[in-house]
């Protein structure tokens, strides 16, 4: 089978399918690799903004310890002819405690500590000693009543926001994309058809001519000038079989399966189109609603780098019990409520002398802030003069599709009437080839207006933010 014959059973075998724009957009949206890898990455940031929501959750620690001391004691030295006797104790500990931070800058912990004392050189003084201890921090400046903590969820809300709306419009755009090179393989398709009609209509002349030349009714200029005719509408109609088939494989690969020419919808005279018009403000594009998203979790972050200039004050309040015993278990009696306790009360100020840091980091979140506002104001005003000329250009396009209309009903009549005329003699073969160049043309070009009304359609959904209303069905 050679390349021309391949080429048309591509093309023809499979009318039973079925396919269009919206079908196909669905099926991208859907299994898009591209799509899904965004999808995916938008799932971790989900999990990176409920970090920060569990960063507060109850911590346990345990731990323990045992020391053998062989150290001497100052205490040893007897008054007269003193020996230094050496230390000889063993001692045991064991530590569980429980901690929480809460988002209002408050720290809360329970400690209890067991220790079991030994001494062989003195067993008089081996004991057990039980303390437990419940103590309070809270901070009364920097993150007053959690105001930094507070800003610590919002920006990671407000980044989350900003995330998703960015996977949105790379969504949108890829979406944008892939309308594109369906439109753009709708046209090839339309082309090839237009191509195949004429190439048939060229076989039938030639067929016609070498009839007339056997019966002495042509000139051999008409065979040659026919013959001429057919090769170069085959050669027209392979090269936009070729066209058509780097289309649909640019499509096959956004959907990982093989899309065939019978999935595009043809264009058709005078019928509805796949891209519907849609209305919409430029403020509702997702390029800018991502500016805005950006804008607003870039405000808390600088809000978060102005409490960074300013200290710490701690207040800490501890309340402890304790109790020690010889050969009895000292929890029962050393838990909170015994007589044995101690109350403590403090206030702790830590300060970055100079804040040179933090001033920095406050100076370039303010630059950073006031950067992707002037870019925000800078993409909506150039949408806006992109939307004003595409508005022109389709009110244009329209123009373009009634006066070609028009042209083709003439061209249609004028090849059909130098048929009849050829046939009676009348006319010359250059002129019916004429004629029906005439009608390819004009053909083609109803075909390109058509094309470009959609282009413009998808486009300007595409700037308001509507794609998916102006394509999916």
């Amino acid at each position: 089978m050679n390349r021309f014959s391949f080429l048309s059973l591509i093309l023809f075998l499979s009318f039973n399918a079925q396919g269009s724009l919206s079908e196909l957009s669905m099926e991208y949206l859907k299994k898009g690799s591209d799509n899904e890898s965004l999808k995916m990455n938008l799932d971790i940031n989900s999990l990176e903004r409920d970090i920060v929501y569990e960063s507060k959750a109850w911590q346990l620690s345990v731990s323990g310890q045992k020391v053998n001391s062989q150290l001497e004691r100052s205490s040893s030295l007897l008054i007269s002819n003193a020996t230094l006797q050496p230390n000889d104790t063993e001692t045991t500990s064991y530590n569980l405690t429980f901690a929480k931070e809460f988002f209002t800058g408050t720290k809360l912990s329970l400690s209890n500590t067991l220790v079991d004392y030994v001494n062989n050189a003195n067993i008089a003084q081996n004991n057990k000693g039980f303390t437990q201890t419940l103590s309070l921090e809270q901070d009364l400046w920097s993150n007053f009543l959690g105001r930094k903590d507070s800003l610590d969820l919002e920006v990671s809300e407000k980044t989350f926001d900003y995330k998703k709306q960015s996977v949105d419009f790379q969504v949108e755009s890829n979406l944008y994309t892939f309308v594109s090179d369906y439109l753009k393989a709708k046209l090839d398709k339309a082309n090839t058809q237009l191509k195949q009609e004429a190439l048939d209509r060229a076989k039938k002349r030639l067929s016609l001519i070498k009839r007339r030349v056997r019966d002495g009714l042509s000139e051999k200029v008409d065979l040659y000038s026919a013959e001429t005719q057919e090769l170069a509408s085959r050669e027209s109609y392979m090269s936009e079989m070729i066209s058509l088939q780097s289309s649909l494989e640019s499509l096959s690969k956004k959907v990982h399966r093989r899309i065939l020419s019978a999935q595009i919808l043809d264009y058709k005279l005078k019928e509805g189109s796949e891209v519907l018009s849609v209305e919409g403000t430029i403020e509702e594009n997702k390029n800018y609603l991502q500016t805005q998203k950006q804008i607003q979790y870039l405000m808390e972050s600088s809000k978060k780098a102005d409490l960074g200039v300013y200290p710490s004050l701690v207040f800490a309040a501890s309340y402890a019990t304790n109790n020690y015993e010889r050969d009895d278990s000292p929890i029962s009696d050393g838990m909170i409520g015994s007589d044995n306790n101690e109350v403590s009360l403090g206030l702790t100020l830590t300060w970055d002398i100079g804040s040179s840091a933090q001033n920095l980091s406050k100076q370039a979140a303010s630059i950073e802030l006031n950067k992707v506002k002037m870019e925000s104001r800078k993409v909506l005003l150039s949408l806006k003069e992109q939307e004003t000329s595409l508005l022109k250009r389709q009110n244009e396009v329209e123009t373009l599709l009634n006066s070609a209309s028009k042209r083709l009903e003439l061209a249609e009549k004028t090849l059909k009437e130098y048929n009849r005329l050829y046939s009676r003699g009348r006319a010359t073969l250059d002129q019916v080839i004429r004629a029906e160049e005439e009608l390819i043309s004009t053909q083609q070009s109803y075909i390109n207006y058509l094309y470009l009304k959609d282009s413009n359609y998808s486009t300007l959904a595409f700037y308001r933010g509507k794609l998916r209303e102006a394509i999916l069905k």
